[in-house]
């Protein structure tokens, strides 16, 4: 009798939950395989169960497709137990089977290298990445195959940034697995971008910079694809680790806080002449701030030189 069918159990007539807990004379003399890998297409008694007597061999339907799972619960496990007359029932309702169908698996990094190989044998050279539908991101060949695939076909539209391949898998003499894929090229642009989070007050340095590439698409005007800009800047709000700077995000770190005292320096031919200043506003290295002479209680136009250091800006 086949209890399996088409990855289903047969319906047999219902059971009450009072025979899941029965006690049942040598219940104990066969064991439960709670995961089992099936080998073939068709389901035994003896995937379910070992220590069996009689019947390891009995078919009781079609196993699951390669590299898929089915699962028994208790309740079809106690059905098929009494429909072949075995010594076993379910200690608990969480009692269950899970039957995983062996498989090779073909994974995406193979698959996109071989497209990338192909693309490159028709010409196609530069800085990009492709993109396939994500159910092409795994190929499932029988667990007796070999893991390997041939590209049979493959036509480019260069102008649309599109490509189609054939592909079949294992070979093209052998192909189980036999499929068109259209996918697309994007053209990638290197960027740096921080290591960890940025936080205002930290000056970036060298160390604090990784590269990563993006679709040329993402690239905006104002994003940051030079290093340098990076480096002796600072966020003006927290930057997460990883991703594509815009230099509307960092400034210049403030090195002179409004109400700081300052050294104000004139410089003017060979005269150089310096006395304290008090800042009117915070400033970066660079900025032209106003501050006021303490001496002479004058306000005036100063370039930040350094921390605690200005120079009247001369026009």
């Amino acid at each position: 009798m086949t209890l399996l069918k088409t990855h289903k159990l047969a319906i047999l007539p219902a059971i009450t939950a009072i025979c899941m807990i029965l006690p049942f004379q040598n219940s104990m003399a066969i064991g439960l395989k709670e995961n089992s890998i099936i080998t073939t297409d068709e389901i035994t008694l003896g995937d379910i169960f070992y220590d069996l007597k009689r019947d390891d061999g009995r078919v009781l339907g079609n196993a699951p497709l390669p590299g898929k799972d089915m699962v028994l619960d208790a309740k079809t496990l106690l059905r098929i137990a009494m429909a072949m007359d075995l010594s076993w029932r379910p200690s608990s309702n969480s009692d269950k089977v899970t039957l995983s169908r062996a498989a090779t698996i073909i994974e995406y990094e193979q698959i996109e290298d071989s497209i990338f190989s192909a693309l490159e044998d028709e010409g196609l050279y530069g800085d990009y990445e492709i993109s396939i539908p994500a159910q092409f991101h795994k190929i499932i060949l029988p667990h007796d195959q070999l893991a390997e695939m041939e590209i049979t076909d493959l036509n480019i539209d260069s102008d649309r940034k599109k490509f189609e391949v054939t592909i079949a898998a294992p070979s093209a003499d052998n192909p189980i697995q036999n499929f068109q894929i259209k996918g697309q090229i994007n053209t990638v642009i290197t960027v740096p971008v921080l290591k960890g989070n940025l936080q205002y007050g930290h000056v970036v340095n060298k160390n604090d910079i990784k590269y990563i590439k993006i679709k040329e698409r993402e690239f905006s005007r104002d994003t940051i694809a030079d290093a340098n800009s990076l480096i002796g800047m600072t966020a003006r709000r927290v930057i997460i680790a990883g991703r594509p700077i815009k230099t509307s995000e960092m400034i210049a770190p403030q090195v002179i806080e409004r109400g700081e005292l300052v050294t104000l320096s004139f410089r003017g031919g060979s005269m150089n002449l310096t006395t304290q200043a008090k800042a009117l506003q915070n400033g970066a290295k660079g900025d032209t701030i106003r501050v006021v002479n303490t001496a002479s209680n004058k306000t005036l136009q100063a370039i930040v030189i350094s921390a605690n250091e200005v120079a009247v800006a001369q026009y």
